[in-house]
């Protein structure tokens, strides 16, 4: 019999960052959709591994690895290797860009142009985690958000622009649940076009 689906994104490793109170659809259907390509995806917090977060709806997650765990630090998720990082919206990057580890992951993502993809409010955490240069990484690039946050992301030195989605080199931005879609066909090309496969 033939094989009907071959997993696009087979052996590639994708991580979303969470904590309480995220837009439920931002995690669930990335994390759905790029296991269903064949990613493995692990969620990452601030609180204990094993913590079941839930989201503004009540969707659940629970924790792979806490980010500020001793044992466990940014440096591991490198050295495991990270192809995507995934940036959710909700009232959570309110606290996540407050976590230095969190941050210090995304300044690494672009020094390694490892594909950094944020969606509604998640690019927050981009006016706050700091390039090499000490600017801000979203500091001119081409980015879109949900339109409360447009004044964050201009006075970061972002170029806003009102598109579904928006990819500017390793990063990959949208406004709002509605652009899903088209937000994990540009998560998905962005892994693959960086292992050489489209």
């Amino acid at each position: 019999m033939a094989k009907l689906f071959t997993p696009a994104l087979r052996g590639t490793r994708v991580v979303i960052f969470v904590d309480f109170m995220f837009e439920d659809m931002e995690v669930m259907y990335p994390k759905i959709r790029l296991e269903e390509e064949g990613a493995t995806v692990h969620i990452i917090s601030s609180k204990p591994k094993g913590t079941k977060i839930t989201g503004k709806y009540g969707y659940p997650v629970v924790t792979d690895y806490c980010i500020k765990d001793s044992a466990y630090t940014p440096a591991d998720l490198f050295d495991e290797g990270i192809d995507a990082l995934i940036l959710p919206g909700g009232f959570a990057p309110d606290y996540m860009r407050r976590e230095k580890a969190m941050l210090d992951v995304i300044t690494e993502c672009f020094s390694r142009d490892v594909p950094v993809a944020a969606i509604c409010h998640g690019p927050w955490m981009l006016c706050s985690a700091r390039s090499t240069d000490g600017s801000p990484v979203v500091s001119g690039r081409r980015a879109t958000a949900f339109t409360a946050i447009k004044d964050d992301i201009i006075n970061a030195g972002g170029i806003f622009v009102d598109e579904e989605v928006v990819v500017d080199g390793n990063l990959i931005t949208s406004r709002t649940p509605q652009d899903l879609t088209p937000f994990i066909h540009a998560i998905i090309t962005g892994i693959r076009q960086r292992q050489g496969d489209a």
